[in-house]
């Protein structure tokens, strides 16, 4: 990695909570990536893809909206959805409510003026911890699910 390119990255990173979201999303994929199976590697790429993203269109505004970041939000709960409906862990299900809270905190700010807007920020923060936090429940929980797949083969077959 050239020093180009790492300054290039800093430009998602603006304020200091962005770089502690920044390196905790960093610790808890990584974990996901290297403990988990292919849900928490899906989720580890939606998830990164989605802050990615955000960081690149957070500044572009119509109507006081960021709309952007609106729609990737939504397609960031539709695909955990997506996973959801096609793995069966418990996980995916948390991860989903909490980018569904995020998705739905836009309109919140948008039905409501008086909603300042470090309010709508910090509860985007504090949905998107949760998320986090599920996605590591997922990396711990994913070799207890291949334990237990592996019993229920051996006690159907």
């Amino acid at each position: 990695m050239t020093l180009d390119a790492l300054l290039d990255a800093l430009i998602l990173i603006k304020t200091p909570a962005q770089a502690h979201a920044w390196l905790a999303a960093l610790i808890v994929c990584g974990l996901a990536w290297w403990r988990g199976d292919r849900p928490e590697r899906m989720a580890v790429s939606m998830i990164l893809i989605n802050w990615v993203i955000t960081g690149l269109v957070d500044q572009i505004f119509w109507g006081g909206v960021i709309w952007g970041v609106v729609l990737i939000d939504g397609l960031l709960f539709a695909a955990l959805y997506g996973l959801a409906l096609r793995y069966p862990r418990w996980w995916i299900h948390g991860a989903g409510a909490f980018a569904l809270l995020t998705f739905l905190s836009h309109f919140a700010a948008m039905l409501d003026p008086l909603i300042l807007q470090w309010a709508n920020a910090t509860l985007r923060y504090l949905t998107s911890y949760g998320l986090l936090l599920t996605l590591l429940a997922g990396a711990v929980e994913a070799p207890l699910a291949r334990r237990y797949e592996a019993w229920r083969a051996r006690a159907l077959a």
